[in-house]
């Protein structure tokens, strides 16, 4: 009854939508922290962390915080997210999770966009698949909002605050949980 209306009407049968997401920290004064924490994509000094959420909209798992220079693929490799992953679990994705052969060494499956690349012009089943995909993995976005709807992860943390920064995340997503469910 909670499972958001995308995941229904697309007959979705995957377990966890994964997704990666930034928040600003001061810049370190310590050089090597600063190279650790810069982040190409956002042109700025970050930490970084993974969120996980069930087809019903919950925050189901948050790794503990990476320098923002860390890959997408890193924190997945590393977190210890791949240890919840069961033989026959669906896990959603986008491009930026390189995982296919370790979810199929544990016999899961990666769901991602069809690519396009290589292609004049993509087929009409990879257009419907792109679409379906994208109504899906919305829902992650809208919990890593949820999640960045508190003051302390809205703006630029403090670099004191650093250090409490995985404490921060559960809290923030422990308190999103018990949210109304995920607006469609």
């Amino acid at each position: 009854a909670s499972m958001p209306s995308a995941f229904a009407e697309q007959g979705s049968h995957a377990r966890v939508i994964i997704d990666c997401t930034e928040v600003f920290i001061e810049r370190p004064r310590d050089l090597q922290i600063q190279a650790i924490t810069w982040s190409d994509y956002k042109k700025n000094n970050t930490i970084k962390f993974l969120v996980g959420i069930t087809p019903q909209g919950h925050i189901g798992y948050v790794s503990h915080a990476w320098g923002g220079r860390a890959t997408d693929r890193h924190i997945v490799m590393h977190s210890g997210f791949l240890n919840r992953i069961d033989a026959g679990d669906e896990v959603m994705a986008d491009r930026g999770f390189p995982i296919k052969e370790e979810l199929l060494l544990r016999r899961a499956k990666l769901v991602l966009p069809p690519s396009a690349k290589g292609q004049e012009q993509m087929r009409a089943a990879d257009v419907t698949d792109t679409n379906m995909i994208s109504n899906i993995r919305i829902q992650v976005e809208r919990a890593i909002n949820r999640i960045k709807w508190f003051s302390i992860l809205k703006g630029t943390l403090p670099i004191t605050l650093v250090k409490s920064i995985d404490d921060i995340i559960i809290v923030c997503s422990a308190l999103c949980n018990i949210l109304p469910p995920l607006s469609e």
